[in-house]
């Protein structure tokens, strides 16, 4: 009486929900990491300034001997 051939309403209904939950998923983790990256990127160009600063406002033989002491 009940031909199981094809999947009903329902069960078609919960894997499309299944589905969209793990795009919009993604979609989230991969916004929240190109935040987190573009950050470090941020905070890495910020750096290598503050070093280029520090290097040109100083002489390469006391830069040295900082390092060394």
């Amino acid at each position: 009486m009940c031909d199981k051939k094809g999947s009903t309403l329902i069960e078609s209904l919960f894997a499309f929900e299944i589905f969209i939950t793990v795009i919009i998923l993604f979609v989230g983790l991969f916004s929240g990491l190109y935040e987190k990256e573009s950050t470090i990127q941020k905070n890495y160009q910020m750096l290598l300034e503050k070093e280029r600063e520090f290097t040109y406002s100083q002489d390469y033989i006391d830069i040295i001997e900082m390092a060394l002491h």
